[in-house]
């Protein structure tokens, strides 16, 4: 009887990664992780990550100034989640306002 070797689970981590939605999501993972970064700190207080749909990266903002304010940083914020990614992670950017439910 033929013994398999044994696999790290390193490596199956990485085959998981390349060919499942968990790698995708391991992505869209580095956004939350390092959105003071993405989008500054300033931003950063007034904003956060809400989702990915689709390319799109959607931010709930705290209020209309902010979304506004956002909005004019749109291509930076998208240039610097794919540099992170290293390849092009997001194509768009869209802005929700939060209710006075929610909070950052």
């Amino acid at each position: 009887m033929k013994k398999n070797k044994p696999i790290a689970v390193g490596d199956i981590l990485e085959s998981l990664k390349k060919t499942t939605a968990l790698g995708k999501h391991l992505e869209y993972a580095q956004i939350w992780e390092h959105w003071e970064e993405i989008a500054g700190k300033q931003l950063a207080r007034h904003t956060r990550p809400h989702d990915v749909r689709d390319g799109q990266l959607r931010i709930a903002a705290e209020s209309s100034v902010w979304m506004n304010k956002i909005t004019y940083k749109k291509w930076t914020i998208i240039k610097r989640v794919n540099q992170l990614a290293k390849k092009e992670l997001i194509n768009d950017l869209f802005v929700l306002l939060l209710d006075d439910n929610d909070s950052l």
